[in-house]
């Protein structure tokens, strides 16, 4: 039941990610692994639900990871943001844009892509599970 709420809520909601900032807080972010899983991996990942919508490769949307230790040059807390699209049904993905942003609300990194790259799905890779959330409205387990 809850996994048909969320997909209808997936579907009914209107396309922002085309004109919303990828720092925006606003939104309906839900978190897709479980806190088992976010420590392993090393990062929290969600995805704004209101954000969800056609466009792009067939569906578009806004995804944000947020580090839970530091990684390379960018301290624990930093939030990456990036605008992405998926094709559900011919298993492609791209990303239109990304932004990192520090705990303390300041930009170290990003880019808009003039031609992003179509790249095939891996669906039982951390990114597949992702985009097996938007194209279903599933959550990992």
């Amino acid at each position: 039941m809850k996994r048909a709420l969320l997909l209808a809520a997936l579907v009914a909601v209107p396309a922002a990610a085309e004109t919303a900032p990828l720092t925006l807080q606003t939104g309906q972010w839900y978190r897709i692994f479980s806190p088992d899983v976010e420590r392993a991996i090393g990062r929290s990942v969600r995805v704004d639900a209101a954000s969800v919508g056609p466009g792009g490769l067939g569906r578009q949307f806004r995804q944000v990871g947020v580090l839970l230790r530091k990684e390379g040059t960018y301290p624990k807390g930093t939030a990456i943001y990036a605008r992405r699209s998926v094709n559900c049904q011919g298993g492609l993905k791209l990303t239109y844009e990304w932004s990192a942003v520090t705990p303390a609300g300041v930009a170290i990194g990003g880019q808009t892509y003039a031609t992003p790259r179509v790249e095939k799905i891996h669906w039982d890779s951390q990114d597949g599970k992702v985009l097996r959330f938007v194209c279903q409205g599933i959550l990992p387990r």
